[in-house]
């Protein structure tokens, strides 16, 4: 009779044959055995701090030969899961093809951006021009109609907007969030017992 194992994956406890996980050899799953540190004697069951959801479809891939792409998790999740099993996402089944190279895709195109915010932020003419952009100079700023108060504006937008942008800004963040926390205390002592004054009914004042 085929022993049976069981999964403990971030909580949650699946069981299945030692037959089912030699199905795809090479893999973690397929080497598992109670000498490898992940086994609880106690419990009887091997315990893996991975993602559940996740771990589900693979288990189902041992079972059906089919590994399918879960629609409610992110693409980058999914494919570290199948490199931790062991598994290759090639093997993911066609019908899924689709789904799996548009979350490529948006990966690609994401580390583009990261690529490119980084170049502004290293080269000081591109982060000008996204300046000047941003408050709708761009078409004054290439045709050279550069004023005063479009150098002193987006300073001082700085200094109140972007806390470290400069130690000024950053001592200007500081009074404010000082302002605001003596704020929070007086309103708060107002309501102390202590703090109130004596409310004076409307009781008749003999003069002698």
């Amino acid at each position: 009779m085929d022993e049976r194992i069981v999964l403990n994956v971030g909580g949650v406890r699946h069981e299945t044959y030692q037959a089912t996980l030699k199905k795809i050899p090479a893999t973690r799953l397929s080497r598992l055995t109670p000498t490898v540190s992940n086994f609880d004697p106690l419990l009887q069951e091997y315990f893996f701090d991975r993602h559940p959801a996740v771990f589900s479809m693979i288990l189902n891939y041992y079972r059906t030969g089919k590994l399918h792409y879960p629609t409610d998790v992110c693409g980058p999740l999914f494919e570290e899961e199948l490199q931790y099993w062991g598994l290759d996402a090639s093997d993911t089944e066609p019908c899924c093809w689709m789904q799996l190279l548009h979350a490529k895709d948006t990966q690609e195109t994401l580390a583009v951006l990261d690529r490119m915010d980084a170049d502004h932020e290293d080269d000081p003419q591109l982060r000008e021009q996204d300046i000047m952009k941003k408050f709708g100079w761009e078409e004054d700023y290439f045709q050279g109609k550069r004023t005063r108060w479009m150098k002193i504006k987006p300073q001082v937008w700085s200094l109140f907007d972007e806390p470290y942008s400069s130690q000024a800004a950053k001592f200007i963040a500081g009074i404010s969030v000082l302002f605001i926390f003596i704020s929070i205390v007086s309103f708060c002592l107002k309501t102390h017992q202590t703090f109130r004054l004596p409310v004076l009914t409307g009781q008749n004042i003999s003069m002698p």
